[in-house]
């Protein structure tokens, strides 16, 4: 996981219920979707998330942290 968007392509059970949590916040960006895989679309998504938060310059980009996460409410799966 490098570069400004570590986890793309990387495959998990928790990336489809990010992306459904993303989407009951109407912040979901997704053509097709959620699935396992992470893409552009949920990249996207949370980014926009973070901007409902109210993050602002680098705190607004992506890779979650654990005070959105939280805010997000994923399940465990």
């Amino acid at each position: 996981m490098s570069g400004s968007r570590p986890a793309l392509g990387k495959a998990s059970p928790i990336f489809t219920a990010m992306g459904k949590r993303l989407v009951a916040e109407g912040c979901g960006l997704y053509k097709e979707g959620p699935g396992p895989k992470v893409g552009e679309a949920d990249v996207d998504s949370y980014e926009k998330f973070h901007r409902k938060l109210e993050y602002t310059s680098s705190a607004a980009k992506w890779l979650p942290g654990p005070a959105s996460w939280s805010k997000l409410k994923v399940p465990n799966v």
